[in-house]
């Protein structure tokens, strides 16, 4: 029997099963919980970065988020527990994940959650260029359009010429596909190791890479900021943990609605904690951007059942 592809769902009984039967129920309901978690995570940071250099901010908060996940892994699983099937891919993503989220961080001090939301669902869309520019794919003229209609709703949000470009804007531009890249990644791995096993060598990858940054960059913390750190670090991991699980059961594609309820969570955040969130277009472009990408995840899972049919 041939080997199951490593990019392939997991249809497995896991600790919801029974609590959640259906295997796609539990996918996007850990897809939702994973999105509070890291809201919760942008709103530590975000205070952080406004007292302390972003970078800074970024290795702290992956250190913290080792001295969380590790000894609790230690004592759960053990050293053997904690290995990875597959050390390289871990590295590879993180040529793609830290200076993804290097120039994320740059970015919150700059801009409101919901307006890094929005910005950051054009995700499918530098994915679908790179699979024409890397993978060397061919994309009919629908999905074209989907990306088409995707960037019109990013020039929306940005608005060049009308408003004053944010440099906020600039860092979330290089930092997304990025993200998207480690994102794919994180789907292969995802199908070779455990969820847990995967947030903490992404943990460890990250803290590795950000620490000449942490130590160029260090300042003593105050008990609040530490306490700060530290509750990045734990919805960082638990956000990290429940989408590596998500990807386990579901397509990457098939998730990418649930994601949109990010920029719910984030306008909520922006006005309970700082007492504002982004502008009206910023929605209308969020807006659009869903349809697109809705529209270009749709076209895949087609794509991709015609495929099967005719590999059957």
């Amino acid at each position: 029997m041939p080997a199951r592809p490593s990019s392939q769902v997991i249809d497995a009984p896991d600790a919801l099963s029974r609590l959640i039967p259906s295997r796609v129920a539990r996918g996007f309901f850990l897809a939702v919980v994973s999105g509070l978690f890291f809201t919760c995570l942008n709103v530590s940071v975000k205070e952080l970065a406004s007292e302390m250099p972003p970078l800074y901010v970024s290795w702290g908060r992956w250190v913290a988020g080792i001295v969380l996940i590790a000894p609790y892994m230690y004592w759960r699983v053990g050293p053997e527990g904690m290995r990875t099937r597959d050390m390289k891919l871990h590295w590879i993503r993180g040529m793609f994940h830290t200076p993804g989220y290097g120039l994320w961080y740059e970015a919150v001090v700059w801009l409101p959650l919901a307006t890094m939301a929005a910005l950051g669902f054009t995700g499918p869309i530098f994915v679908t260029v790179g699979a024409v520019v890397f993978l060397r794919e061919t994309v009919h003229w629908r999905r074209w359009l989907g990306v088409a209609v995707g960037f019109a709703g990013m020039l929306v949000i940005v608005r060049p010429g009308i408003v004053e470009m944010n440099p906020g804007i600039v860092l979330m531009m290089l930092a997304v596909p990025l993200i998207a890249g480690s994102n794919l990644i994180a789907k292969v791995v995802s199908g070779r190791d455990k969820p847990a096993v995967v947030v903490l060598w992404q943990s460890v990858v990250g803290a590795i890479c950000f620490t000449p940054l942490g130590i160029w960059y260090w300042q003593t913390p105050t008990l609040l900021q530490l306490g700060l750190f530290l509750s990045a670090g734990f919805f960082g991991t638990m956000g990290y943990f429940f989408i590596t699980w998500a990807y386990r059961l579901l397509d990457i594609s098939a998730l990418q609605s649930i994601t949109f309820l990010a920029i719910v969570w984030a306008a909520l955040m922006d006005v309970a904690v700082w007492g504002k969130t982004a502008d009206v277009w910023t929605f209308v472009g969020a807006a659009i951007i869903v349809a697109a990408t809705t529209y270009i995840a749709h076209r895949e899972s087609r794509a991709g059942a015609v495929a099967g049919g005719k590999k059957k």
